[in-house]
């Protein structure tokens, strides 16, 4: 509607123009016309692009709490998990920047919205497997995170010390780390291959 009058009232009032003279004139009285219509078109084509080919989809998603945030770690991991487990690389993620501070305990350089990111995916069934402290797993345990079973005996975690993961992420004596996998984690199967995995040996 507002279009068609534009270019109505742009014929109307260039009608006797020359060529040059007609793009002068809409330059200087509709600039900011063609800037809104560039706006808008980049606007829906990076909607478009985020809910298509941008949006990243995560078939298996680790994460590790209060460690040192270290991105090539991370992105080596991601890729033994994804060889592992038969995946594409592109939708394992393994993420270690998450500080978290927590009741008695405070961490240093601590994200107020690395606790919401964390509990957000948590509720959302983006985590399929943590690795914390076991203090921050008592913590999250009181405030009701629910956890699958990682064995017979209805144990819900395993120490790290145990695992293929020892020695590639530090681990606290006072406060050892453990693994654990929230019951409402979307990749039921990819879990269970990823905890048969790091068991191995």
């Amino acid at each position: 509607m507002f279009v068609r009058r534009w270019i109505r009232d742009i014929r109307t009032a260039t009608k006797n123009m020359g060529p040059a003279d007609r793009a002068e004139y809409i330059a200087e009285y509709y600039w900011y016309h063609i800037l809104l219509a560039f706006l808008v078109i980049g606007l829906l084509a990076l909607i478009v692009y985020h809910v298509t080919a941008g949006r990243r989809v995560v078939s298996f998603a680790c994460i590790i709490v209060n460690e040192t945030v270290d991105y090539e770690r991370d992105s080596a991991l991601s890729g033994e998990f994804a060889e592992a487990l038969n995946l594409d690389p592109d939708r394992v993620r393994v993420d270690s920047d998450y500080r978290i501070s927590y009741t008695g305990h405070e961490q240093k350089g601590n994200n107020e919205s690395d606790y919401e990111k964390f509990f957000f995916g948590w509720s959302e069934g983006e985590l399929d497997a943590i690795v914390l402290p076991e203090s921050f797993l008592s913590y999250c345990e009181e405030v009701g995170g629910e956890l699958r079973a990682v064995s017979e005996d209805g144990a819900v975690s395993i120490p790290l010390r145990k695992t293929k993961l020892q020695g590639r992420i530090r681990d606290d004596g006072n406060d050892p780390m453990v693994i654990v996998f929230p019951a409402d984690g979307l990749h039921e199967e990819e879990t269970a291959a990823f905890a048969e995995y790091i068991w191995e040996g």
